[in-house]
């Protein structure tokens, strides 16, 4: 198992200090859209939806996937 990222970029960088534990590149990939969708779930029932956000995954050592 691999660690893996998901730092949110907006009008701010939140970065994901903890990350996630994850078979493989694909798994992070599938958790990472997982979390746009309910991101853009939120933003919906807030009536506000941004689509210039991005979720950006990166490995354990720092490079993006």
């Amino acid at each position: 198992m691999a660690r893996y990222f998901f730092h949110l970029i907006d009008q701010f960088e939140t970065e994901d200090h903890e990350g996630e534990e994850l078979p493989d590149l694909a798994a992070a990939r599938q958790q990472a859209i997982s979390y746009a969708r309910d991101l853009i779930a939120e933003a919906i029932k807030q009536g506000q939806v941004d689509l210039t956000h991005r979720i950006v995954v990166e490995n354990e050592i720092n490079h993006p996937c």
